[in-house]
Order: structure tokens, then sequence, then C-alpha cells
């Protein structure tokens, strides 16, 4: 081939890791539907190159021309459609892939790529010649302002401006929490039943208020107000405890000084301020060890889709949660499936109940079925405890990581009557498939596909426990991690 940019042939990647590429819920269903020979021709796979193409037929008169280059490393593939789409990837890619993870799309010699994959090979090199082109040209033009300006001069500049900024973005949070603060009090004033006959306009527009004072911590707590308000039977009890979490949220942060370092960092993310992945690589905890992926949820915001994956050390059972952000539609930078063992060093933010954490050193993901690993997990009462514990360092907890080693859903006559059985522990919780804003159809596709997989009998079961119940993520059976 003229151009291969990937020498390394990749491991043919698991369906579950191939699933986890998909930008949303939607995609991942499309993309199984196109996962059949039918539609496709033209097919084939250069392992030693990493590459995989295929024509997929569709509604048009011509067929839709789709390429995939899979990284040697743990990076991102790099995907070519000709379909409209503006997801990336589309439902053409992940069938072609999943084609491939199955077996489905035949190796082929060099002799037998087709031209255009080709040719597209040789344009991806060209343009990330010239990025890198591009980037050594700015360096040497910063190097060269620097030494005419002279370095302590330029970065005195730069420290003067971000201090410049950091300042104003104290004072538009401090003024919104001070707007708040106000708010709240009228609630108290006026009755909570008036708030909840309000509707939700007069809370979104608080919240918007807040977003435009870049307090967006403080503006999503304030939003989910309207779930409490909206329940049937305890709602003045969850509405009068948010509030008063509102309310110790706005007095942490006004005497943040005062506070803990680990809890006035906690104050700080809770409002809205977090810490970069190099902040928290240079300041936090580092710890090297063998991390099992336990699950992950993507949740949709206004602008910003995010993904949570939640790890657990295999040498310390310690929990983490990774984060990655992606535009509407797009794909996430952090594809790491359930059941995947991650050799990796991470660094945990330094908070009062440490939990998020960046990669800072990664050597090898494991996605091999036949190396599965089953969590450390405990009981019910366990989890409970565990809860308790993160609630008394940050009392802002909604929710924390869980793995109960022997679980069992028991079926419910309504929904919300279905609950998770501790037949080690002994005991029950409402189980929580709606918890996060997930769709209903998708909670019932939970709930069921929960006593599915591991068929009525007790299972490892990862989760997140909360104050009303337990979500169930992942469950594995017979060794193997089943997504939910």
């Amino acid at each position: 081939m003229a151009a291969v940019i990937n020498p390394t042939e990749p491991a043919r990647w698991s369906a579950q890791r191939v699933q986890a590429l998909a930008p949303d819920a939607a995609s991942q269903t499309a993309g199984r539907k196109l996962a059949v020979p039918g539609p496709w021709t033209g097919s084939g796979a250069r392992g030693e190159a990493g590459l995989v193409w295929g024509d997929c037929r569709g509604s048009g008169a011509k067929p839709y021309q789709v390429t995939v280059e899979l990284p040697a490393d743990q990076g991102q593939p790099a995907y070519a459609c000709t379909c409209p789409s503006r997801k990336f990837p589309c439902k053409h890619a992940l069938g072609l892939l999943l084609l491939w993870s199955a077996g489905t799309v035949q190796e082929v010699g060099a002799d037998a790529v087709p031209p255009r994959v080709d040719e597209w090979l040789t344009s991806r090199r060209e343009r990330a010649e010239r990025g890198e082109a591009r980037k050594a040209a700015q360096t040497e033009r910063a190097a060269a302002a620097d030494d005419l300006a002279g370095d302590s001069t330029a970065v005195d500049k730069a420290n003067q401006a971000a201090a410049r900024r950091a300042a104003q973005r104290i004072e538009r949070i401090d003024a919104g929490l001070d707007d708040l603060e106000l708010w709240l009090r009228d609630q108290l004033r006026s009755g909570l039943t008036g708030l909840r006959a309000g509707g939700y306009r007069p809370i979104d527009d608080l919240a918007r208020r807040l977003v435009d004072a870049q307090a967006p911590g403080v503006a999503g707590r304030v939003k989910g107000l309207t779930v409490c308000l909206s329940t049937a039977e305890d709602w003045p009890e969850r509405t009068l405890t948010e509030l008063s979490l509102l309310h110790l949220l706005i007095q942490g942060w006004r005497h943040r000084d005062a506070l803990p370092a680990p809890l006035a960092a906690t104050v700080r993310r809770r409002v809205g301020l977090s810490m970069t992945a190099g902040e928290i690589a240079a300041a936090g905890e580092h710890v090297d060890d063998r991390w099992l992926v336990l699950g992950s949820r993507d949740l949709a915001t206004d602008k910003l889709g995010e993904r949570r994956i939640w790890l657990q050390a295999l040498g310390s059972g310690r929990p983490a949660m990774l984060l990655a952000f992606a535009p509407p539609g797009q794909g996430f930078a952090l594809a790491l499936p359930a059941g995947a063992v991650l050799d990796a060093e991470l660094a945990f933010a330094p908070d009062a109940a440490p939990l998020r954490a960046v990669v800072v050193r990664q050597r090898e993901l494991s996605a091999d079925p036949g190396m599965a690993a089953v969590p450390q997990g405990g009981t019910l009462d366990d989890a409970a405890a565990a809860f308790a514990a993160a609630l008394a360092a940050d009392p802002w907890t909604t929710a924390v990581p869980v793995v109960v080693d022997s679980a069992v859903p028991l079926v419910g006559d309504r929904p919300e009557r279905w609950q998770i059985a501790d037949v080690k522990g002994g005991g029950r919780v409402p189980l929580l498939a709606q918890a996060d804003g997930v769709d209903p159809n998708r909670a019932d596709l939970v709930r069921h596909g929960l006593l599915a997989s591991g068929g009525g009998h007790p299972a490892p079961l990862f989760g997140l426990y909360r104050n009303g119940g337990l979500t169930p993520i992942t469950v594995w059976s017979d060794g193997q991690a089943a997504s939910l």
C-alpha cells in the first residue's frame, strides 16, 4: 500500500467495545441492524494496516462508502463515510465494525485494497503532516515573541490576565449565589406549595441566570428541584432537603478559605469550578494498578454530552470515575467496554471523597473475554455504609458506585415496585432504573435486561447506590460483563 499509517495489527475488538464508540443509544441500535452481511458489498480488512472498509446499500442509488482505521494503541479510530449523517461515528461505521468484530469481514491482501481507501489514507497522512508543520511554526513564532519581549515579561502578563479572569468569575459567582440566597428566602417565606404551583419556568429562569453567573454546578442542582417537586408522595421533604443543600453550598462557598483543603476543593467543584486534567495530574494522588472497567453511562446536556466510566482497582478494590465530553452527535474520545482491564496510572482529584480520576499513563487495555475479571463486591449493607461515608465527607453526594456480590432482581407489579435483593446479606432496596433522567423506555430495557442477563440467579451487580435505592449498570453472568 502507498499509505500505511498504522503498521501494527490491532487485536479484534469485541462487539461491546465497538458499541462503546456510539454517540448515543439510537446509533447503537441502528448499527446493530446493519451488522448483517445483506446490505454490504466489497467489504474487506487489512489487520496489519488496521483497516476495515465496505460499501453499504442505503436509500439512495449509490451505496455508502465506509472506511475505518483502527488505532495500534488504545486511541480512537478514524472514520470516513459518504452518508450525510452528522453523527460520528455514523451507523454505517458501527455496523461495519460489528461485522468485523464477528469475523464476518474477510482479510485480504495489500493488492485488494480499493483505491479510494488508499487515497483516503494518503489524504489523512498529508493533513497530519500539515498540522504538525503548523504546530511547529506556531511554536517557533511563540519562542521568537518571547525572545523579543523577554520571558519574564510575557509570563507576568499572562499570569496577570489569568488572575483578572479568575477574579471576574469569582465576582460573577458571588453575585449569582447572592441572587440564589434571596430566592431561597422568598420560597421559605411564601411556602413550598407556591413553589410547586409556579411550575418549572421560574426554576429554569433561575438556573439560566446561574449559568450566566458561571456557576453551572449550582444551576444543575437548581434544575433538579423540578424532579423533587414532581414526586407524588414525599415532595415537600425532598424539596426542603434540596433547598437546605443549596443553602449549605452557598455557605460553604463563602467560607471556603476556612475549610480543609479537600472540602474546599469539593465546594468549588460543586459550584462549577472543576479542575482540569492537568491540574488533577499535578495535584492529585497517583495510583498505579490494573483497573477493571465496571461500566459506563452517557448523559445528555444542552451543549455537551458527558460519559462517565467507573473503574475498580484489582489490587485494592478502590473505585474511580473517568469523565469524557463530546458535542451532540459526536463520539466520545474515551471508549472502555465493561469487563475490560486497563493497566494504567491514575491521578485522583483532591476532593473530600476522591472519585474522579484522569489517566496519567496507560500501558495496556485488555478486552479479551477469555481473560475476564469479576469485580470485588459486598452486601447492600456495605453499599449503604459506603454511601453514608461519602455523604459525611461530601454532603452533596447523590450516588456512589458499588458492587453487590449476589444480587437478584425482584419483579414488581409496577415498574416502581421492582427491587434488588441481596442473597448474601439478606437486604432489599428499590430498583431505580429511571435515575439520572433515563428515558422510561430505556428504563424498561434496564429492568428486563437485568432479569434476562442473570437468568434470575444471584450474580455480581455494579450500580449506583442512592438514597432511594440502586441504579443497575452492569451485571456479570458466568464471568462475563453485560451492560444494561
